[in-house]
């Protein structure tokens, strides 16, 4: 299976006079379709950790690679279009603008990757658009304010708009941190759902073990090494 994620020995370095090893000689990969979880308390580094794979910082040293492309290679200009086209985004806080509606919140990507920036779309993105909401079951509020929303539905919309542009990787940054447990459970529903239809690969980033467990593969950040690299039995034995 072609390898969609690559670190090989990164070291992320802050400050001039004291310097602070936030990562310190990192290396793992991750081939396609993998659904895995980082996890790690505050101060680990995994936050560090998920700023260079979502090309939001480079290493001091070191390589990552994504989808074959070295990361480090690439320009501030190239950096954003390649984020934009291979990479989708779910964080804590849904990130939704309340002045728009739903439907253009999940716009939002396809405008940003427009050649000339304009804001209108075709009718094939405005259908891909509908289906996705559809898909997250949130078809129905599709022209309300996003302020209109539970949190829960905020969340699926946020969701819906990581996967606008059909991304090779999702990475998800405390995807239910602010949710109840129930919306939690729909949230790791819908990102299974997600997986075992498109083939996304998933990079789940957490400091709540009960979440990472759920995962795959679970991979985690102490002190900025990788202390613990493992397949999950945990599905299965539940199951079993």
């Amino acid at each position: 299976m072609a390898e969609t994620i690559a670190l090989s020995n990164v070291t992320k370095e802050y400050g001039t006079a004291v310097k602070t090893k936030a990562l310190r000689g990192v290396s793992f990969r991750v081939e396609g379709k993998e659904f895995l979880s980082i996890i790690g308390q505050s101060g680990s580094g995994k936050s560090t950790l998920l700023n260079m794979l979502g090309l939001l910082d480079r290493p001091t040293e070191g390589k990552v690679s994504l989808l074959g492309t070295d990361i480090g290679a690439l320009g501030k200009k190239d950096r954003a279009a390649f984020r934009n086209r291979h990479l989708g985004f779910v964080f804590q806080f849904h990130h939704l603008l309340p002045e728009f509606s739903v439907r253009e919140n999940l716009l939002i990507p396809t405008w940003i990757g427009s050649r000339a920036g304009s804001i209108r779309e075709s009718a094939q993105t405005r259908r891909r658009a509908e289906e996705i909401l559809s898909f997250l079951g949130v078809g129905e509020v599709a022209d309300k304010s996003a302020e209109q929303l539970s949190g829960g539905q905020k969340q699926r919309v946020a969701i819906g708009r990581a996967l606008m542009n059909s991304p090779d990787i999702i990475l998800a940054d405390e995807p239910t941190g602010n949710l109840d447990s129930e919306n939690s459970a729909l949230v790791y529903e819908l990102f299974r759902r997600i997986h075992r239809e498109s083939g996304t690969t998933f990079v789940i980033v957490t400091h709540d073990r009960a979440i990472a467990q759920q995962a795959d593969r679970i991979i985690e950040i102490r002190d900025g090494v990788v202390s613990q690299d493992v397949r999950n039995d945990y599905l299965t034995g539940a199951s079993a």
